[in-house]
């Protein structure tokens, strides 16, 4: 190789240098395109997103729901690109009043892990912030994690909830591994530069403690570019640059807990102009500017 000389070393350093700016482990996006009604992505627009992700140096998407068939189209756009998933089932209710939908997406997994293999799936979660007890919640995880273990399928198995939620109901820790949404605008009290310190010197301590010896997924954290204040936070494009940056920074600082950035693009559909305006994509350049001082 040496023959190539400095025009090798210098492609070789641009391309590690794009991947070492980015500290967050993944990126949490939508079923949906950003659409005033919720509308599926097109496998193209998956590729896209898959493309964008690993150019932007995420190693993982995660996804919340199997709807629009979007375990299949997701789990081929990210295979395309080397990308993991972190597939979510989504729980619409009750566990009780889901089990049906629960266990059919369950099927849908085995099927997806079938076609593209056990390399492929971080984990899968039963439910996001699933509005029921918690005891329900984990009964329901451990049934799809025996299940899956029967069939000879190990991939790591758990459910998503609020941080605060998890510090309130330890039980929620019980499965394979820890994940929490953390987002500092919610807490009030943080400004956009506080975002990282806000999730690995508030939560990360709080989920050790009464998690003790799990692996952590903070599966959500971000800031919206749009809407009202909530106390101190205040939503605009650059609060949510500022967040990002911090919350880059702060990830490289403690590896032994994985960050999923959210979320990939605005969702016009959601409800009011904070949840609408996660989106990253598009708004500035991530490797230029928010992922460069790391």
């Amino acid at each position: 190789m040496k023959f190539l000389g400095s025009t090798f070393l210098v492609t070789i350093s641009a391309v590690c240098g794009v991947w070492a700016r980015t500290n967050f482990a993944g990126l949490t996006l939508s079923n949906s395109g950003n659409t005033g009604a919720y509308s599926c992505r097109t496998q193209d627009q998956w590729n896209a997103i898959a493309r964008d992700t690993k150019n932007a140096g995420f190693g993982a998407i995660r996804i919340l729901g199997f709807d629009c068939n979007s375990l299949d189209l997701a789990s081929q756009a990210a295979a395309n690109e080397g990308l993991q998933v972190m597939a979510g089932i989504y729980v619409d209710g009750t566990i009780a009043s889901s089990i049906v939908q629960i266990n059919n997406d369950v099927q849908t997994f085995r099927a997806a892990y079938g076609k593209y293999g056990a390399g492929r799936y971080l984990g899968l979660t039963v439910g996001n912030e699933v509005n029921d007890d918690p005891g329900n919640i984990m009964a329901k995880v451990y049934d799809v994690r025996g299940y899956l273990q029967s069939i000879g399928i190990f991939t790591p198995v758990s459910t998503v909830h609020t941080w605060v939620a998890i510090r309130s109901s330890p039980i929620l820790c019980g499965a394979d591994f820890v994940g929490a949404n953390a987002h500092a605008f919610y807490d009030g009290g943080r400004q956009s530069f506080q975002a990282g310190d806000f999730v690995f010197k508030t939560v990360v301590p709080e989920l050790k403690r009464v998690c003790p010896g799990k692996k952590v997924y903070i599966t959500e954290s971000g800031w919206p570019s749009r809407g009202g204040s909530f106390g101190a936070a205040i939503a605009s494009t650059g609060d949510q640059r500022n967040a990002l940056l911090n919350l880059n920074c702060a990830c490289r600082d403690d590896t032994s807990v994985s960050v999923f950035a959210f979320e990939y693009d605005d969702q016009a559909w959601k409800s009011n102009d904070n949840e609408r305006s996660f989106g990253v994509f598009g708004k500035y350049d991530l490797n230029g500017d928010v992922f460069a001082p790391c």
